[in-house]
C-alpha cells in the first residue's frame, strides 16, 4: 500500500512551491480518506489520500511522526478527515487536519481491517491521480463506515467491488453472452476478463475462457446488481461460495489493474482458520 520515491526527490518536490503564487492562492481545503502512507526521513510521511473533487492525491505531512505532532492523529489509516493543503510543485503539503470519522472499530476488528485494506488497494490500483471521482469517494466512505459498524465484511467488499467497477466503466456483463448476446442460461458459465463478461454454453466451446462460475455465484452477482447491499447482506453465503466469489472478483480486478492484489492474501495468511464471513 506504499508508493516508492527517493527521500531526496520527495523533499525537493514538496519544498518547491510554485514561485509566482502567494500562500493564500496555494491553499485549499478538501475532505479526504487516508489510503496509504510512506515514511520519509526522520519525521515526515507521504500519504495517498482519496478526495471527492481531486480524486487520488499524494501529499506530504512534515514532522507528522514526532510525538508532539498535531497532524498525526488525524492522518491514521482509513481516517476521513478535513484537510488544509498548500500546493507544491508535485506533492502538496498538509498544513492542518481535523478528523471527521476515524472508523475506530477497524483498528480492533482484524476481518474488517483486512477487507478495508483490500478496498483501499483496489481503489489505488484502478484510479488515476487527480481525476475527480466523487461517486467512488462516496462509495469508499460508505463502505468504510459499514465495515466499522460491523456489517458483514464479505458482503460490503463484494458490493464495493461491483459498484466501483460500474462507476469506472468496467461493469461486468452478467446477463447476456458477451459473444452472441443471448440471455445466459441458469448453468455454470465461463467468465472472460478480456471481454468483461460471461459466455453462454454454446459460445464457450468456440473460444478459450477461464474457469466456470457456478449458478449460485452468478445469482449472487445479479442480486448485488438488482437489489444492492441491503438484500445481498441478508443472504446466507456458504464458505465454498464465498471463496468462489472472492476468487472471481480478485481475478477480474487483477486483470484490470495489470498487477497482483495483496491485501486479502495477507489477511488470509494471518487468519488461516477463520470462519468464512456469512450473512444470516
Amino acid at each position: 500500500m506504499e508508493y516508492g520515491m527517493s527521500q531526496e526527490e520527495a523533499r525537493t518536490r514538496s519544498s518547491e512551491a510554485l514561485p509566482a503564487r502567494s500562500l493564500r492562492e496555494r491553499l485549499y481545503r478538501t475532505d479526504g480518506i487516508i489510503l496509504s502512507r510512506m515514511s520519509l526521513g526522520e519525521a515526515d510521511r507521504i500519504f495517498t489520500i482519496f478526495t471527492p473533487r481531486h480524486g487520488k492525491i499524494r501529499v506530504i505531512a512534515k514532522g507528522v511522526r514526532r510525538p508532539s505532532s498535531r497532524l498525526g492523529p488525524h492522518l491514521e489509516y482509513f481516517n476521513r478527515s478535513h484537510l488544509m493543503l498548500a500546493r507544491g510543485r508535485d506533492l502538496d503539503v498538509v498544513t492542518a487536519a481535523e478528523t471527521l470519522d476515524p472508523h475506530l472499530s477497524l483498528r480492533s476488528d482484524l476481518a474488517a481491517f483486512g477487507h478495508a485494506s483490500h478496498i483501499a488497494e483496489v481503489l489505488l490500483r484502478l484510479t488515476e491521480d487527480r481525476q475527480e471521482q466523487e461517486n467512488a469517494y462516496d462509495l469508499l466512505s460508505g463502505s468504510l463506515r459499514l465495515l466499522s459498524d460491523g456489517v458483514d465484511p464479505f458482503a460490503v467488499t463484494r458490493h464495493f467491488e461491483f459498484a466501483l467497477l460500474a462507476a469506472l466503466g468496467f461493469r461486468p456483463e452478467i446477463y447476456n453472452c458477451v459473444v452472441c448476446e443471448r440471455a445466459l442460461e441458469p448453468v455454470a458459465n465461463p467468465f472472460s476478463a478480456a471481454r468483461g463478461g460471461f459466455a453462454c454454453a454454446t459460445c464457450r466451446d468456440r473460444e478459450q475462457y477461464g474457469v466456470l462460475v457456478s449458478v449460485n455465484a452468478q445469482k449472487y452477482l445479479r442480486t448485488l446488481d438488482r437489489h444492492g447491499l441491503a438484500v445481498a447482506a441478508r443472504l446466507n453465503v456458504s464458505g465454498a461460495l464465498a471463496t468462489e466469489l472472492e476468487r472471481f472478483a480478485t481475478s477480474y480486478l487483477q486483470y484490470l489493474a495489470e498487477r497482483d492484489l495483496q491485501s486479502l492474501r495477507v489477511w488470509h495468511a494471518i487468519e488461516p482458520d477463520r470462519d468464512t464471513p456469512r450473512s444470516e
